[in-house]
């Protein structure tokens, strides 16, 4: 947001002055979840705990988040956190999504030993988990026809027919699946879902409502495999023999 060191990333000025904007644009006194968008490699983190102990003091924030914070880092955040007697991170926003499972190898593991809320963004892939085929077959799904998407699509093509192919066995919507699924993983609060209208919303609840067996689950992990050279085995363990 500027060209010196402070008025930039999360020193404690620009930590500071970025809350006051907000709540100004917000137009409210207090903001519940207060997230970090990206790690910041040069600022101590007793700066940035200065400035956002500060905030809670003044009763502008009431928790502190991560956005895109690997697992070491949500471990540096922490004990710098306890060292001060400071509450830390209550979440970590993260990509995370059956095409995408990269967290679960440090950063999944990290925020459940520490009591960290997952909360996953692109969770359906910037679509391609949400019907993406059937929809080209009916006329539409045109995000996935340009670009990257058109890419990644072509790139997963077999694996996303086959995974609209077990929804359909399924009965349900592939993005209800898709969101469900994370549902279903240890550690996660909830996905960040980007409906258009109030019937994409009112779609998407009811992957609140699916259950998903150890069958399918294994099903997807089959398509999706876990990543890491180990995966069979739960994270962290997917890094050892």
């Amino acid at each position: 947001m500027g060209d010196w060191p402070n008025e930039t990333k999360l020193s404690a000025l620009n930590i500071r002055r970025a809350c006051d904007d907000s709540l100004r644009r917000l137009q409210t006194d207090h903001i519940d979840l207060y997230q970090m968008h990206h790690v910041d490699r040069d600022t101590p983190w007793d700066e940035i705990w200065e400035a956002m102990s500060v905030l809670r003091l003044q009763g502008k924030i009431v928790y502190c988040g991560s956005s895109n914070f690997a697992g070491w880092h949500i471990a540096q955040a922490q004990e710098a956190a306890r060292r001060r007697g400071f509450g830390g991170l209550v979440s970590e926003q993260s990509v995370y999504n059956l095409l995408t499972r990269w967290v679960e190898l440090e950063v999944l593991p990290a925020a459940r030993s520490y009591g960290l809320g997952l909360i996953p963004w692109s969770p359906l892939h910037g679509g391609l988990l949400a019907g993406v085929l059937r929809k080209q077959r009916e006329g539409g799904g045109s995000r996935g026809n340009t670009g990257r998407a058109a890419a990644a699509l072509e790139a997963n093509r077999e694996r996303i027919e086959d995974y609209e192919k077990l929804c359909a066995d399924l009965g349900e919507n592939a993005a209800n699946v898709g969101l469900a699924w994370l549902l279903h993983q240890d550690g996660v609060t909830a996905p960040i879902v980007g409906p258009r209208t109030a019937e994409h919303l009112d779609s998407s609840l009811r992957a609140t409502e699916i259950t998903l067996d150890a069958d399918v689950l294994a099903k997807l992990d089959e398509l999706f495999p876990p990543p890491g050279p180990n995966g069979a085995r739960p994270a962290p363990e997917a890094y050892a023999w």
